[in-house]
């Protein structure tokens, strides 16, 4: 694009069929659930500790008002990161953690030839996040593995439990900052180059290197198959709460698609300035916000405003210099794309009317 900057996560869904070598043998084989085993059946996790558990690790954060700041690669999410290194080896798993700090604990089950059966979420967290947001997904799948073990169920395929690094780009952008490099749409290399969103010049490299969370281990799905993964999550809305339901299954995901755009305008005196005839990058910046807050309702999609810079800075001084970043959401790639088309045609608009470039 030439007006601005698009970053796009579509989500698509295929049946893969297990043909990828892992431990020298190729898999070709239909998958069957069995939850016939007496221990299996009465299998149950503790509560009580997985409760505990989420409010010991909710201590590491910054001050941080009614939920917790622990973003990616700061000294509080090296600590959570110390913390489950520590829980993982005193299972036995296999622990390893990859080049964009993602960690991995795998446990073997009665046939390692299968790829492993996935859990997790991310121990890291959004700003003023809540204790639950992430870390209930890696510390309950920690849960799992510990009562499976004090239970002593095994399963038929191995299990591996993720913490995923930057997975909602609350400290680096774009987010899924390693499990898009797992999934084949982004690079190591360009993972590593993510810059901090305080423009503080920061990137998620430097910092997963200040804390030590450079690795070895698996980056990509070709180098580590799973058969799937699930993540139990806290409730993000109210619907379940509404409805008295205590839990919901996750039908489908939305595409989403960031954008940043960097508004130029000129300088002038607030004070003698005329007002027709300025070039005022934050009211060219208003426009826009408010068309893509209409723009959700207009195509049955969600859209957000994430941050917005302007300058210079001053009591009296027209903007001259104003970025923008948003996100469009929406459940159908076309319905995504149309949102990307309007949303572009109204920004050109704006730019056209208030004489700014883009």
């Amino acid at each position: 694009m030439s007006i601005l900057t698009r970053n796009t996560a579509r989500w698509t869904f295929r049946t893969l069929r297990p043909t990828i070598p892992f431990r020298s043998t190729s898999l070709t084989r239909t998958y069957s659930i069995s939850a016939n085993s007496p221990l299996a059946e009465h299998f149950k996790v503790n509560g009580d500790r997985l409760w505990e558990d989420i409010h010991y690790t909710a201590q590491w954060s910054a001050p941080s008002p009614g939920g917790i700041t622990r973003l990616c690669a700061d000294e509080n999410d090296k600590k959570a990161r110390d913390w489950f290194r520590e829980q993982v080896l005193a299972l036995g798993a296999d622990y390893k953690f990859n080049a964009t700090g993602t960690q991995f604990a795998l446990v073997t089950g009665e046939d390692n030839s299968i790829p492993p059966i996935a859990m997790g979420s991310h121990l890291d967290s959004v700003a003023t996040g809540g204790k639950f947001d992430g870390p209930l997904g890696v510390i309950g799948g920690l849960e799992v593995l510990r009562s499976m073990q004090e239970q002593g169920v095994k399963t038929r395929a191995p299990l591996v439990l993720i913490n995923w690094t930057n997975e909602e780009g609350a400290r680096f952008f774009p987010p899924l900052g390693s499990s898009s490099v797992y999934a084949g749409q982004n690079t190591v290399e360009a993972a590593h180059a993510s810059t901090s969103n305080d423009h503080s010049g920061l990137t998620m490299g430097g910092e997963l290197t200040k804390i030590g969370y450079v690795g070895d281990g698996p980056n990509a799905f070709e180098e580590f198959p799973i058969s799937a993964h699930s993540e139990i999550h806290v409730e993000q809305a109210t619907d379940l709460e509404k409805a008295g339901k205590p839990v919901g299954w996750v039908e489908g995901w939305q595409g989403m698609t960031w954008y940043s755009l960097h508004l130029k305008g000129e300088d002038g005196h607030a004070n003698t300035y005329p007002m027709y005839g300025r070039r005022d990058t934050l009211v060219g910046a208003a426009n826009i916000i408010t068309a893509v807050h209409e723009l959700a309702y207009k195509h049955n999609g969600r859209s957000t405003v994430t941050n917005i810079l302007s300058g210079p800075w001053g009591a009296c001084n027209i903007q001259s210099s104003t970025k923008v970043s948003f996100c469009l959401m929406n459940w159908e790639a076309t319905g995504l794309e149309d949102m990307g088309a309007d949303i572009e045609k109204q920004i050109k608009g704006v730019a056209s009317r208030h004489g700014l470039e883009l």
